[in-house]
This record gives C-alpha cells, sequence and structure tokens, in this order.
C-alpha cells in the first residue's frame, strides 16, 4: 500500500474531478455496492461510470482525458478496469462489505476527487481517507472495503484494476 498526496498537478487533477462532478456527467445507478452484499440491504448502493472495461475498450467519451491525466502517470502492462465511483452521502456513516476486485493478482489505484469523510478500508484494518487528488496504490485482490459518507453530497473517487 501506497498513499501519494497531490498525485496530479493541481490543473490536472481540477479538470478530471471538474468533468466527473458535473452535472452532464453520467452516473449508472448500481443496486448493490459488491458481491458480499445481500440485495436486500438497500441502504448500499451507488452510481458508476465506466471509462474501460476489459472487454469492451473505451467506454466513454471521456476515456481519453482520464488516460491523458491520469493513466499516463501509472505503469501498466494490461488495464483491466477504470471506473468513476459515486457514493451518495447518507445520515449514518455505512461501511460496505469487504470485497475483493479480482480474485487473481492485480493492482489498484483509488484517486480521490473530493475530500469527504468516507473511506477505503485496507485488508489489515488501516482506513485511507478520501482527500482531494489523494491517490492510494494498493492489492485489490486482498478484502478491503468503501464507506459512503455523511459530510459532502457524495465521495467521489475513480477506481483503476491493471497488472
Amino acid at each position: 500500500m501506497k498513499v501519494i498526496d497531490n498525485f496530479l498537478p493541481k490543473e490536472q487533477f481540477e479538470k478530471l474531478r471538474d468533468v466527473c462532478l458535473s452535472n452532464y456527467f453520467p452516473y449508472y445507478y448500481i443496486r448493490t455496492v459488491n458481491d458480499n452484499q445481500k440485495e436486500s440491504d438497500k441502504k448500499m448502493f451507488y452510481f458508476i461510470h465506466f471509462f474501460y472495461k476489459n472487454g469492451r475498450g473505451s467506454s466513454s467519451e471521456w476515456y481519453p482525458m482520464l488516460h491523458e491525466i491520469l493513466l499516463k502517470k501509472i505503469t501498466y502492462d494490461f488495464l483491466i478496469r477504470a471506473k468513476a465511483n459515486c457514493y451518495p452521502r447518507s445520515d449514518k456513516k455505512i461501511t460496505h462489505p469487504k470485497h475483493l476486485d479480482y480474485k487473481s493478482p492485480t493492482k489498484g489505484l483509488i484517486l480521490s476527487l473530493n475530500t469527504c469523510n468516507g473511506a477505503t478500508i485496507l485488508e489489515n484494518g488501516k482506513e485511507v481517507k478520501s482527500v482531494a487528488n489523494r491517490a492510494l496504490f494498493f492489492n485489490p485482490s486482498k478484502p478491503h472495503a468503501s464507506t459512503n459518507c455523511t459530510d459532502q453530497h457524495a465521495r467521489f473517487n475513480i477506481n483503476v484494476n491493471y497488472i
């Protein structure tokens, strides 16, 4: 695990953030946060936007921007997935069930787009808080969990899985 604050140059980060938090950026409703959640638990849902998903290639008109601003900054042999996440706020902070992004060994990057009291909780229990322009490099094939937030409209981040 590695955390890097101010990961992107300010202007590039602001461009990426402003697009992903605009009124015109499409997010899609997902009724469960991960496969370990009971579908009957309606308190846990989120919205996603796929920039890229293996097998579908570049699936977003914003993929070139993501590639230019973020993906060029990391070294990878194979991009598996890149998506934006939007976890809506609630009156109570909810820790989602632990999950694996993929069972096979992969690498992961979570870039926080806004500062809020949400977090990513790693296998060892370490909580990495959501701070705008903070990059978390971690092993997403190990159990980890996400949270929503209570102090902003939503928690926004970009999640990249790669080899």
